[in-house]
Protein backbone atom coordinates (compact mmCIF):
# COMPACT_ATOMS: atom_id res chain seq x y z
CA UNK A 1 0.00 0.00 0.00
CA UNK A 2 1.40 3.34 -0.75
CA UNK A 3 1.15 6.15 1.66
CA UNK A 4 -1.22 8.23 0.07
CA UNK A 5 -3.95 5.17 0.57
CA UNK A 6 -2.89 4.47 4.27
CA UNK A 7 -3.48 8.43 5.19
CA UNK A 8 -6.72 8.28 3.49
CA UNK A 9 -7.73 5.25 5.87
CA UNK A 10 -6.31 7.09 8.71
CA UNK A 11 -7.95 9.52 8.21
CA UNK A 12 -11.52 7.48 7.47
CA UNK A 13 -10.92 5.76 10.67
CA UNK A 14 -10.52 8.95 12.74
CA UNK A 15 -13.79 10.48 10.57
CA UNK A 16 -15.66 7.29 11.39
CA UNK A 17 -14.07 7.56 15.42
CA UNK A 18 -15.18 10.88 15.89
CA UNK A 19 -18.90 10.87 14.72
CA UNK A 20 -19.09 7.38 16.85
CA UNK A 21 -17.47 8.99 20.17
CA UNK A 22 -19.85 12.19 19.58
CA UNK A 23 -23.11 10.24 18.56
CA UNK A 24 -22.32 8.11 21.56
CA UNK A 25 -21.99 11.24 23.67
CA UNK A 26 -25.35 12.61 22.85
CA UNK A 27 -27.36 9.50 23.14
CA UNK A 28 -25.57 9.10 26.79
CA UNK A 29 -26.12 12.23 28.20
CA UNK A 30 -28.97 13.83 26.09
CA UNK A 31 -31.17 12.94 29.65
CA UNK A 32 -29.18 14.69 31.79
CA UNK A 33 -29.97 16.78 35.13
CA UNK A 34 -28.96 20.11 34.16
CA UNK A 35 -29.15 22.21 36.97
CA UNK A 36 -30.16 25.28 35.08
CA UNK A 37 -27.37 27.62 35.05
CA UNK A 38 -26.42 28.62 32.19
CA UNK A 39 -22.76 27.23 32.20
CA UNK A 40 -23.60 24.37 32.59
CA UNK A 41 -20.51 22.15 31.33
CA UNK A 42 -22.88 18.98 29.62
CA UNK A 43 -24.70 21.62 27.95
CA UNK A 44 -22.03 23.10 26.64
CA UNK A 45 -20.41 20.03 25.53
CA UNK A 46 -23.42 19.04 23.46
CA UNK A 47 -23.80 22.19 21.38
CA UNK A 48 -20.56 21.77 20.78
CA UNK A 49 -20.81 18.22 19.59
CA UNK A 50 -24.06 18.73 17.63
CA UNK A 51 -21.86 21.89 16.10
CA UNK A 52 -19.22 19.12 15.45
CA UNK A 53 -21.60 16.46 13.73
CA UNK A 54 -22.92 19.29 11.23
CA UNK A 55 -19.89 20.13 10.02
CA UNK A 56 -18.84 16.94 9.59
CA UNK A 57 -21.94 16.33 7.85
CA UNK A 58 -21.30 19.14 5.61
CA UNK A 59 -17.82 18.42 4.97
CA UNK A 60 -18.35 14.89 3.88
CA UNK A 61 -21.58 15.50 1.89
CA UNK A 62 -19.20 18.27 0.28
CA UNK A 63 -16.39 15.53 -0.32
CA UNK A 64 -18.96 13.14 -2.17
CA UNK A 65 -20.27 15.66 -4.14
CA UNK A 66 -16.91 16.71 -5.58
CA UNK A 67 -16.05 13.15 -5.99
CA UNK A 68 -18.77 12.10 -8.07
CA UNK A 69 -18.57 15.49 -10.17
CA UNK A 70 -15.13 14.60 -11.17
CA UNK A 71 -15.45 10.64 -11.50
CA UNK A 72 -18.42 11.93 -14.15
CA UNK A 73 -15.90 14.71 -15.81
CA UNK A 74 -12.61 11.43 -16.04
CA UNK A 75 -15.55 9.00 -17.50
CA UNK A 76 -16.08 12.05 -20.46
CA UNK A 77 -12.15 12.34 -21.01
CA UNK A 78 -11.72 9.09 -21.68
CA UNK A 79 -14.68 8.53 -23.59
CA UNK A 80 -13.61 11.27 -26.00
CA UNK A 81 -10.39 9.87 -25.88
CA UNK A 82 -11.71 6.74 -26.79
CA UNK A 83 -13.39 8.26 -29.79
CA UNK A 84 -10.60 10.43 -31.35
CA UNK A 85 -8.72 7.47 -31.39
CA UNK A 86 -11.33 5.80 -33.57
CA UNK A 87 -11.86 8.86 -35.66
CA UNK A 88 -8.27 9.61 -36.36
CA UNK A 89 -6.26 8.63 -39.47
CA UNK A 90 -2.48 8.09 -39.50
CA UNK A 91 -2.60 11.56 -41.95
CA UNK A 92 -4.49 13.03 -38.98
CA UNK A 93 -1.90 12.00 -36.22
CA UNK A 94 0.54 13.18 -38.99
CA UNK A 95 2.21 9.70 -38.85
CA UNK A 96 4.78 8.65 -41.65
CA UNK A 97 5.28 4.94 -42.64
CA UNK A 98 8.47 5.16 -44.51
CA UNK A 99 10.31 1.95 -44.49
Amino acid sequence: MNRRRICALLLCAALVLVLSVSAAFLAVEADHDCCGDEHCPVCRMIAVNIRVLKALTLAVFALLLSRILLSGQSARRRQERREAFRSGTLVSWKIRLDD
